[in-house]
């Protein structure tokens, strides 16, 4: 596995700092700002247009050497919704990724979010035990992908 491309079970074995990296070495979409039309449904926009702009955002996704990482951390972290239409995250419409999550995967990512949030605990702890700053205790907190980060 390198940071260019990844599979999809390298992507289901990865903890959250590979898979980030990933995606931020490699992903086609990697102007977020440029894309964001496709990736994220303006709520102003007709039917008809989103289908377009979720048909060019799956294209784009189709081709992107890091698909599966991406599509990873949507699943992990809680993007997508079964009652809003409204993101293409990794390939797959938010819907889609809503019923993965929670339906057909949720103990394997349940667990993988548990083993993400352990290694910030490993890392904290090496952190505080080699002369890191810190106090010895760690508080979490969630960021904007509902993933615990030291704090």
């Amino acid at each position: 596995m390198t940071l260019s491309r990844i599979s999809p079970e390298a992507a289901r074995l990865a903890r959250r700092p590979v898979l980030q990296a990933a995606v931020t070495a490699g992903a086609r979409c990697d102007d977020r700002e440029q894309f964001r039309d496709l990736l994220d449904r303006n709520r102003s926009a007709p039917p008809a247009m989103w289908a377009a702009q979720q048909a060019a955002a799956q294209k784009l996704c189709a081709a992107c050497p890091v698909r599966p990482a991406c599509e990873e951390l949507a699943l992990r972290y809680g993007e997508g919704d079964r009652n809003s239409d409204d993101l293409v995250r990794g390939g797959r419409r938010g819907q889609h990724l809503a019923v993965d999550r929670e339906i057909r995967q949720p103990g394997r990512l349940e667990a993988a979010v548990t083993a993400d949030g352990q290694q910030l605990l490993e890392l904290a702890a090496a952190r505080d035990t080699t002369g890191g700053v810190g106090t010895g205790r760690v508080a979490f907190v969630r960021n904007d992908h509902s993933m615990p980060v030291a704090a």
